[in-house]
């Protein structure tokens, strides 16, 4: 067996050193192998100070000297001292000086200088191989560096390594020409690129034996992947107790940079002119990157004048261009120069350059972080400067805002007669910003506080709005009329809480009450604001609504939106009261173009709490045009606006929506986590609206998975509040008809019978609706099992999933009656089928393939592709449906039982997915589907909408296909 040289067998990595450094390692260890077989190799070496350069070659000549190479190495301790001619003689053993030898003219015994070391390295050379390494080469004077070339040219023949580096800020040009012409001649060029953040973390453990807990590895990242800084870094640290080692943890307990360090900053920052350390330090407190423009401004001078000053700072490493802006190279490098201004004028600066940026109309959220930081307390100007940023914020980021008034708030003395005010300033712009926790905790904080009668009335009308947000009805009705209690309030707050206890009425259910308010509101609108006769008008709105006089509900909701025009604070946001009630009658291109009338007008102030409010309009409008997946994408991204924790108005309308497009487009365990998710702590919020939906979609989706007498109770309680209440009636077509048909499987015509009859009295009372008509029609199909009813139904709904149902039950219906109507019962089917394989109504298109095997007919269920032979993207859509209700947990018996297929047919398809997969378990298959999810999503954390294991469903009960017998929604 053949020996291997030594260096074949050094670790693939590099030494320990090195980490981060495998590709320039394995650079250096071919430069080696090349030379060792007799061949001249040159290696460049470039980068950013304290990069690695100097430690790559020392551990590379350590490495060569291992391997039988003679060194030959200079850098900067050498160069620093005498010129690259000495240096290399010195390193060669020669006689710098050599008295009584060589010419004597100067010129003369330079080259002759210069023959000595291509002698001697030709020497070396002959007796085995040289490296040779050179450091620091930017400090090189350019005569020697054309030298060097010549060198490497004259040594080509000869097995000699030379292992070139240089420093790419503060270089000369000279060095640069240098490696140019050396990588032209055919040399290996390597940057040395910013360390990974594995590669730090290694460093930090290497050097404390511990792993960083995360403040230290954020510190840490801060360096920017300069390996010295880190070091210099952690060193300070440890030596000034900055780090506690414990159970092989590392944690920083330091509050600042060590002193260490920053002497070291300071020491790079003393070699630059006064004028641009004065730059640095400005700029510093703008931040890590600047404009050039705004420095200027705030030094009092013009961009031209400070060129020379940042040219300098550029050339020094200690700034960078980044992009159309100037950055400090390193975070820790910024972080020292800012540590190091003291506290009084780091505060002034922040202030000035407040100032500046104010009075330069660039954006207030800039502004307002500079004024933040410097103005002190009882400044009256920068605080009265605060004030007015407030509401320049407030529209662009009400959390900037918010915090703004809080900060404004904790320097304003008690006995500060502005106090008061800018209080009910940090509750309004916390309300909102979406914050409503802490605006009630600071609210309730307040309120302990001796205060004047309208300030305690204004903190309790807001507290009142809160509560209705959070869903507390009784407390929020009871602040409302505590202040209308109160005598001669203004009429602004006493609108206020009139408007605050009418929101309370209507979410404490009491519908009378409220009707009542709202209307004497309306008959004294001449007494009122714009804004509480809007709210009047959205409440006697939705009364109709429930009381099933939709054409008044339509009327009232525009008269809403025309009295809201002439305001600034659409709280109620009319114009979505109006689309959301346009999209129940499926008046879907009106509900759109009364959405994009409506603007920005549900972020009126910033009110982050309904910022969720047209994208749950628009998932509606979506569902209701049966477009499943974009009603999914849209619901989710209303979700995410509201952001924060805490409750959010349009929750549950939003997790109604997600519930019901996930159940017809095929996955009712996705529909059932949405409703899981939804339950902790949510309240509806006073909205009868999305109550109605929810419990319906909520008795659907248990129907679907556990069969019709999982939902006995729950459909007792829908079937007695639809005569009274007509919520649930108009806000889906296909509800009646869902409550008879199941009210039949459950042996309940009472029931049934009561749902018809609201039903029809629904649509005889709202003639010009033909929504609701022909869901009377689909209801009265299924009581009397009426075929011609049912037909009308299947030509008449406006929804497309509605009519596909109706096809179904007409179909299905036809099949019960035996083999005359066997061709009505196919047509039926086949339109069914069409209608929901046309929306992606997968599930639904499933069943009605079974009915219409049983009828004796075949139907294609899948399309065909151009489809790889193997791989994810091999599975067909029935496949990819099998493989994610097997992930979730499902036997073969209830994935066959939700896809309506047989248990062999799906153990068929298994096989095939393992195959297509390369896979041999059930497990490898969920871990699959698992990281497909992932690729493909970014689920919300809060819901869980787009992670597709959970546990396992409890079996269905019944197969729910039977003519006119239960079926999912």
């Amino acid at each position: 067996m053949s020996t291997l040289p030594a260096y074949c067998t050094e670790e693939a990595h590099g030494p320990a050193t090195l980490r981060g450094r495998a590709a320039e390692w394995s650079a250096a260890l071919d430069l080696l192998a090349a030379v060792h077989e007799g061949r001249s190799r040159v290696l460049l070496v470039e980068g950013e100070p304290g990069i690695g350069k100097s430690l790559l070659l020392r551990e590379v000549t350590r490495t060569a000297r291992t391997r039988g190479f003679s060194s030959v190495t200079a850098g900067a301790p050498e160069l620093g001292r005498m010129p690259l001619v000495e240096s290399l003689l010195s390193a060669l053993g020669e006689d710098v000086i050599a008295n009584g030898e060589g010419p004597s003219a100067e010129p003369d015994r330079r080259m002759w200088r210069v023959e000595r070391i291509r002698a001697g390295l030709d020497k070396r050379a002959g007796a085995g191989p040289v490296l040779v390494s050179l450091d620091d080469l930017q400090l090189v004077a350019p005569t020697a560096l054309v030298t060097l070339r010549a060198w490497t040219s004259q040594l080509a023949g000869r097995p000699v390594a030379w292992l070139l580096a240089r420093s790419t800020v503060r270089a000369g040009k000279a060095a640069g020409s240098l490696f140019d012409l050396l990588e032209y001649d055919g040399a290996r060029r390597i940057t040395l690129p910013p360390l990974e953040e594995d590669a730090l973390t290694g460093i930090a453990i290497d050097m404390l034996g511990a792993v960083p807990d995360p403040r230290l590895t954020a510190l840490a990242d801060q360096s920017g992947g300069n390996p010295y800084l880190l070091t210099g870094l952690i060193a300070g640290l440890r030596g000034e107790n900055g780090i506690q080692i414990y159970d092989g943890g590392a944690r920083l307990v330091a509050a600042g940079l060590p002193r260490r360090f920053q002497a070291a900053v300071r020491h790079l920052l003393d070699q630059l002119s006064p004028r641009t350390r004065h730059l640095l330090t400005v700029t510093a407190i703008l931040g890590r990157s600047f404009s050039p423009d705004v420095a200027a401004a705030v030094l009092g001078t013009t961009p031209a004048a400070i060129v020379p000053r940042l040219d300098e700072a550029l050339s020094a490493g200690v700034l960078i261009v980044a992009g159309e802006e100037l950055a400090f190279r390193h975070g820790l490098l910024w972080q020292a120069v800012t540590d190091a201004v003291p506290v009084p004028i780091r505060k002034a600066l922040h202030r000035q350059i407040g100032e500046v940026l104010f009075g330069r109309g660039g954006p207030a959220t800039a502004a307002a972080a500079h004024l933040m930081q410097g103005v002190r307390a009882a400044d009256s100007r920068g605080l009265d400067e605060l004030d007015r940023l407030v509401d320049d914020v407030l529209p662009v980021s009400p959390r900037t805002a918010a915090d703004i008034a809080l900060r404004v708030v904790s320097l304003t003395d008690p006995a500060e007669p502005a106090r008061p005010d800018r209080m009910l300033t940090a509750v309004r712009t916390l309300i909102e910003a979406g914050r409503l926790d802490e605006a009630a905790g600071f609210t309730e904080s307040a309120l302990t506080r001796p205060l004047t009668a309208a300030t305690h009335a204004c903190l309790c009308c807001l507290r009142s709005e809160i509560l209705h947000m959070q869903g507390r009805a009784a407390e929020a009705a009871a602040d409302a009329a505590t202040v209308l209690a109160e005598p001669g309030l203004p009429d602004r707050l006493r609108d206020a809480a009139e408007l605050a206890l009418l929101n309370a009425q209507v979410a404490a259910r009491d519908g009378t009450l409220a009707r009542r308010h709202a209307q004497a509101i309306v008959e004294a609108s001449g007494e009122h604001g714009d804004v509480l006769v809007a709210g009047a008008f959205i409440t006697l709105a939705l009364a109709a609504w429930d009381a099933g006089d939709l054409a008044e509900g339509l009327r009232l909701a525009r008269e809403a939106v025309r009295r809201a025009a002439s305001t600034d604070a659409c709280c109620l946001h009319p114009r979505m009261i109006l689309a959301m009630l346009l999209t129940d009658v499926r008046r879907l291109d009106e509900a759109r173009s009364v959405m994009a009338s409506a603007g920005d007008d549900t972020k009126v102030r910033g009110r982050l709490v309904w910022a969720a409010a047209p994208a749950v309009l628009r998932a509606r409008l979506h569902l209701a045009a049966g477009r499943f997946e974009e009603a999914i994408a849209v619901a989710e991204a209303g979700l995410a606006a509201t952001g924060g924790p805490g409750p959010h108005v349009l929750m549950s309308s939003a997790l109604g929506v997600l519930a019901v497009a996930a159940l017809r487009s095929g996955d009712p365990n996705v529909a059932q986590r949405y409703l899981d998710r939804a339950r902790p702590g949510l309240s509806q919020y006073g909205s009868p609206h999305a109550e109605a939906r929810f419990a319906l979609v909520t008795s659907q989706i248990a129907m679907a998975r556990d069969g019709a007498g999982a939902v006995a109770t729950a459909l007792a309680e829908l079937c007695e509040q639809v005569p009274g209440h007509s919520w649930a009636l108009v806000s889906d077509p296909t509800a009646a008809a869902w409550l008879v048909r199941t009210a039949l499987a459950l042996d309940d015509r009472a029931r049934a019978e009561t749902v018809v009859g609201a039903a029809e009295r629904l649509a005889r009372d709202n003639p010009g609706f033909p929504t609701v008509a022909a869901a009377a029609e689909h209801a009265r199909g299924l009581l009397d099992g009426d075929a011609c009813a049912l037909d009308r139904a299947s030509v008449d709904h406006t929804d497309p999933w509605a009519r596909a149902s109706a096809a179904e039950d007409l179909g299905a219906l036809a099949a019960s009656r035996g083999t005359g109507s066997r061709q009505s019962a196919i047509a039926g089917l086949d339109q069914a089928l069409a209608g929901y394989d046309g929306i992606g109504a997968t599930r639904d298109a499933a069943r009605v393939r079974r009915r219409l095997r049983r009828l004796g007919v075949r139907r294609r269920h899948w399309t065909q592709g151009d489809r790889p032979v193997s791989g994810w993207g091999s599975l067909t859509d029935t496949e990819r449906r099998i493989s994610g209700l097997v992930a979730q947990g499902l036997t073969n018996r209830q994935v066959a039982d939700q896809l309506f297929i047989s248990v062999h047919t799906t153990a068929f398809h298994l096989r095939h997915i393992f195959r297509k997969l390369q896979i041999g378990s059930r497990f490898e298959l969920a871990r699959r589907v698992m990281e497909e999810n992932r690729q493909r999503t970014q689920p919300d954390a809060r819901l869980g909408a787009a992670t597709p294991v959970s546990a396992p469903p409890r079996p269905r009960q019944g197969r729910g296909d039977r003519a006119g017998g239960p079926r999912p929604a």
